[in-house]
């Protein structure tokens, strides 16, 4: 019997040795014994997303079903809480309502002559499967006939390479990868049978890709709906337009996923570039699956032979711009290295100081750079329109207020995100503390060197002008100014005392605003912070928990008046966000 060989365990259970056909009747064990077996873990009650599998599945199968190869679906149940979700937002739609029985029996008709699926009474074997291997709401896993997982990304690899890529090991596929890089060309790339033409945004101009022979070329992967692109196409621009200047051995190609010609048309005609026309829909699919694009904005840049020379293309020109040019191995070492020196010379006059500024300002007076060396100094990231900087500035407040007090050599300069003048005077006017000038360069030179995705952000440097931390928001957060001077040994420090305190706090509680007892611990999460279902401010790991729904109280908000929900305020923090940030309730965050 087959079920005893080596798929027995994944595919069967007790006495079941077989599977069902599409038509519903049961077929033998070993119409899958000795070959590689793609699992189709999904939900039945999914119509759409379950298609699109089939219909991939069946596009390959003419060349697949000669192969030592079978298919096996298996149902996944139902998730009351995805569906709940779904009808909240409007999808109820794309749920499949019938009865079990009666979504399984449709989805057996619909499968290919050739595959198989697992009983739906069999519960215990679909569960297991759907546990160990199902990676996301459906996934299409790859095992080979010993019962080895191959891979739990063969929806990617029957798209990408769909016969070709059987039998689906990363051995083959590493294969495969490497034999079309040693062919690879622009015009294999970019020449197909509907065109070898490019367009030229200025005028619309038909160019050949033949043109492009002996040029670094960077194609750019993008989208005019992405709000990352629209972030990142101006970045982009201006290095182009400045390489173009330096050098003529360059050109940028977009590759459009735009939704609509018309859509593509408006985006293009801010780009400075070429790109592939937006009908040779061909050839966009194409490269998107040569070089398995996962997302946007890619930049792939290409030698001047048309070989891959480098796929973080999207990080070396936003991190250094036309000096990484032309973008070698050895080129972006060298800048590494250079920014490692750059670094490890780091003092505060050459972080703060510019050639037309020595200085910082107070709310009246100038105050010299070279004043604040030897101290321990604070470089604040935030905006007056940003709600999570509101919320964070009076606690930053008290405790520069408390540490100055103890004569502190403790000093924090504002480098402000705000659009306007007035809006920074304003919010520095409640700062006790200094201010680079309002909208001083410096400023998104410091922001990069720092990476600063999120405001409010608080860096920490040194007396000896070294960077101690990036995270000095958190530390105050967390520790107040126990944490200064923000060293790693005293947070360690800071640490060990908040543990101490709560370690003698009651080890279970009850709350008039929940039922059930609630636990103190600090590892109720995987993370360090919460928010309190009390207060609705963030905690840090120390939490009064419900483990059965997920309740989560500040230990301080327990026994304290219950604080008035914040829907309309929540509401108004939403539409105070200013364009080209998402705030996510705790900090805002660059698109």
């Amino acid at each position: 019997m087959a079920s005893e060989g080596v798929l027995s365990k994944l595919l069967f259970a007790g006495s079941r040795d077989f599977l069902l056909n599409n038509e519903g009747a049961p077929v033998k064990a070993d119409v899958v014994s000795g070959k590689v077996v793609g699992t189709i873990i999904c939900p039945h009650w999914l119509p759409a997303t379950l298609e699109n599998i089939i219909s991939l599945i069946k596009h390959s199968f003419e060349e697949l079903k000669d192969r030592s190869l079978a298919f096996v679906f298996v149902a996944v149940d139902r998730d009351e809480e995805l569906i709940d979700t779904m009808k909240q937002y409007g999808e109820a739609s794309k749920l499949d309502e019938r009865p079990d029985a009666e979504c399984f029996a449709d989805v057996l008709k619909r499968l290919p002559d050739g595959c198989f699926a697992i009983p739906l009474e069999d519960w215990e074997t679909r569960k297991n499967i759907e546990q160990k291997y199902n990676t996301f709401i459906s996934t299409l896993a790859f095992f080979g006939p010993d019962g080895r997982l191959l891979s739990d990304q063969g929806t990617a690899l029957l798209e990408q390479w769909g016969a070709a890529g059987y039998p689906f090991d990363n051995d083959h596929i590493a294969e495969l990868r490497k034999a079309r890089y040693a062919n690879q060309n622009l015009q294999a790339l970019l020449v197909h049978k509907e065109s070898d033409d490019l367009i030229s945004s200025e005028d619309g101009k038909k160019v050949k890709v033949a043109d492009l022979e002996g040029k670094i070329v960077a194609l750019y992967f993008g989208a005019q709906w992405n709000i990352a692109c629209k972030q990142y196409t101006p970045v982009l621009a201006s290095v182009y337009k400045e390489l173009k200047e330096k050098v003529e051995d360059f050109e940028l190609v977009y590759i459009s996923s735009d939704r609509s010609q018309e859509l593509f048309t408006e985006y293009f005609s801010k780009m400075p570039w070429l790109a592939v026309p937006y009908e040779n829909e061909k050839t966009r699919k194409h490269l998107n699956d040569w070089f398995e694009v996962k997302g946007f904005p890619t930049v792939v840049i290409l030698d001047k032979q048309g070989r891959t020379l480098n796929t973080q293309g999207t990080e070396l020109l936003y991190d250094y711009g036309v000096e990484a040019y032309p973008f070698t191995v050895e080129r972006i070492e060298e800048l590494k290295q250079a920014e490692e020196a750059k670094r490890a010379a780091q003092t505060l006059e050459t972080l703060l100081v510019t050639e037309e500024r020595d200085f910082v300002i107070s709310k009246d007076n100038l105050v010299k750079v070279t004043s604040l060396v030897g101290k321990t100094v604070g470089l604040y990231f935030s905006a007056h329109w940003c709600p999570p900087c509101e919320k964070f500035t009076p606690k930053l407040i008290s405790a520069y207020n408390e540490l100055k007090a103890r004569n502190t050599e403790f000093e924090v300069v504002f480098l402000s995100g705000d659009r306007d003048e007035e809006s920074f005077n304003e919010y520095h006017r409640s700062m006790p503390w200094l201010a680079f000038p309002f909208n001083d360069k410096a400023i998104s030179s410091l922001s990069e060197y720092f990476d600063i995705e999120t405001i409010p952000q608080l860096v920490i440097i040194g007396p000896d002008g070294k960077t101690v931390r990036g995270d000095g928001r958190r530390c105050i957060e967390m520790y107040g100014v126990d944490a200064f001077p923000f060293t790693e040994d005293r947070v360690v420090e800071a640490k060990a005392a908040v543990d101490w305190k709560y370690c003698h706090f009651p080890k279970e509680v009850m709350s008039e605003k929940h039922e059930h007892t609630l636990t103190l611990t600090d590892k109720a999460y995987r993370v360090d912070t919460y928010t309190c279902d009390d207060c609705e401010e963030q905690g840090f790991r120390w939490v009064y928990h419900c483990a059965e729904c997920d309740y989560a109280v500040h230990p301080e908000c327990i026994g304290e008046a219950t604080i008035e929900a914040k829907e309309n305020g929540n509401q108004l923090e939403e539409d105070r966000t200013e364009p080209g940030y998402i705030c996510e309730r705790d900090v805002c965050r660059k698109m």
